[in-house]
């Protein structure tokens, strides 16, 4: 695959964007994302595509983007510092925008929240298929 096609198709992929997402955030058409993507496809991103991309990455994502080359950090080629979903980062956005009191709050209610809810079963614990919790039988 073309570099720049590559570097485009990671970069949409660290954000958690599908190629509709994508072309919405782009201004450009589901096709047109799809042909910058394609490693078939002759169509490439631009210089100016790509600056625009990583603009929006920095403007949502500051921690990916070095400020001075205003280029990928080397921590955000990792998985483990992209794993949070599209949903995930919506919500650290959202509470990162709210004033310093206000995200203590919403931190309380959510940790209550967690606390409250039904815990996930471990697959060792959850009965088999078919088998009887009452134990008369």
């Amino acid at each position: 695959m073309d570099p720049l096609k590559a570097d485009f198709k990671r970069l949409i992929e660290i954000m958690g964007w599908s190629q509709t997402e994508a072309a919405k955030r782009l201004m450009k058409t589901p096709g047109a994302i799809n042909h910058l993507v394609n490693p078939d496809h002759p169509n490439k991103p631009t210089k100016t595509m790509m600056q625009l991309l990583k603009w929006i990455i920095n403007q949502e994502r500051p921690d990916l983007i070095n400020k001075r080359t205003f280029e990928l950090k080397k921590a955000a080629r990792t998985a483990d510092h992209w794993q949070f979903s599209a949903r995930e980062r919506d919500l650290f956005r959202r509470l990162r925008h709210l004033p310093r009191d206000e995200q203590e709050k919403v931190y309380a209610v959510i940790r209550t929240m967690l606390d409250n809810a039904p815990k996930a079963k471990s697959p060792k614990t959850r009965p088999s298929p078919g088998a009887h919790s009452d134990p008369r039988n």
